[in-house]
């Protein structure tokens, strides 16, 4: 930018200004095209993770509407707010689930958390012992 400064201020022939001012994109280009290539790509981790419906609270956000579910996890004292697709089974405020979901603190490139699916309580027993074994 200061290279534009200086030369605008030295060139007279307005042509040669122009292409100066072309050129000192090129540097900046350059850059975003080599930080887009050398970005890895990583795969969203997926959580598991068990708790009890507390509640499900609608949103609306310039006419399209949307549902989260508040979920008490196992061993914490206060409520996850998740978002949940419209495909998935609603369970009853209370009852305990399983659920496998993309969280937000694992995965750097998604916005909010998001309930996968449900996951069957022996499943998950299955996997948590599966886990102690090793």
């Amino acid at each position: 930018m200061l290279s534009v400064l200086y030369a605008e201020a030295k060139i007279i022939v307005p042509e040669r200004k122009k292409i100066i001012f072309f050129l000192a994109f090129i540097p900046g280009c350059l850059i975003f095209v080599l930080a887009t290539v050398l970005k890895e790509d990583h795969p969203p981790v997926i959580s598991k993770a068990c708790g009890t419906v507390s509640f499900y609270k609608t949103y609306a956000v310039r006419h399209d509407y949307f549902e989260r579910i508040a979920i008490q996890f196992d061993g914490s004292k206060y409520n996850k707010h998740l978002k949940f697709n419209d495909d998935l089974m609603r369970k009853q405020k209370g009852e305990r689930v399983c659920f496998e979901f993309y969280d937000r603190l694992k995965n750097k490139d998604v916005s909010e958390s998001k309930v996968i699916r449900w996951i069957d309580l022996a499943e998950m027993q299955t996997i948590t012992s599966s886990n102690q074994i090793k």
